[in-house]
């Protein structure tokens, strides 16, 4: 893997928006200046939705040393995993096409994105999908660290789609039971209901509230109450 920006170090460019260096395969490599400005645009949809709620000093330290791309999901998983300090031998969610562990944020390239998750295409899909990784790191610093009490898998995701921007305007309509059946459903699901699911719930309360109370044991009966 090529490493297009190795002689650079980690500069801010502006407030909560980072020059980080970039690795991508020979393959891709000419595809390195709009990846990265891709990038910086992730750091701008997610230091605009800090500040939008007053989470500003979250965003002081970037959220990543070292931003890699792969054009090929197998090295993608192999090397998540690797840094995870998994089996490599693990499979992976054909779907799961990026994330941000240890410090550095791995995605899948934009092209190889779109084929594997064709449901998630809309514009600026890709800034999206990294804001989306970088926004769970963003939750977790609200919570002084706390990954345990980031909520149900329903939860973490619809705080980072929502962060991200992700299906705000194709979003399903679901009905109460349907959200409901979502909320009370330990597996992963589907990205779109949760962005729907979030949606409705940040109309009845504030996404500050929402935070402060997604892992507290009452949180369901709490949900029920404001949505009275």
């Amino acid at each position: 893997m090529q490493n297009n920006d190795s002689l650079s170090q980690i500069r801010q460019i502006e407030d909560g928006v980072y020059q980080i260096p970039i690795q991508l395969p020979a393959s891709i490599e000419l595809q390195g200046p709009i990846l990265q400005e891709t990038f910086l645009a992730a750091q701008r949809r997610l230091r605009n939705f800090a500040q939008k709620h007053g989470w500003q000093d979250h965003i002081k330290e970037p959220f990543t040393k070292l931003f890699q791309v792969y054009a090929d999901k197998a090295s993608f998983d192999h090397n998540l995993l690797e840094i995870c300090g998994l089996d490599t031998n693990m499979g992976l969610p054909t779907t799961y096409c990026a994330a941000l562990e240890q410090g550095v944020l791995l995605s899948v390239s934009p092209e190889l994105y779109r084929t594997i998750y064709p449901e998630g295409d809309e514009a600026g899909a890709f800034e999206k999908l990294l804001t989306h990784e970088m926004a769970h790191r963003l939750h977790i610093r609200i919570l002084k660290g706390d990954e345990n009490a980031m909520g149900a898998v329903w939860f973490y995701e619809g705080f980072a789609l929502y962060a991200a921007g992700q299906f705000e305007k194709n979003a399903p309509e679901l009905s109460i039971a349907e959200i409901w059946d979502i909320v009370n459903e330990p597996e992963r699901g589907s990205y779109k209901k949760y962005a729907s699911v979030f949606q409705f719930f940040v109309g009845k309360a504030s996404i500050h509230q929402l935070v402060e109370n997604a892992a507290k044991d009452e949180f369901l009966v709490w949900l029920k109450e404001i949505c009275q």
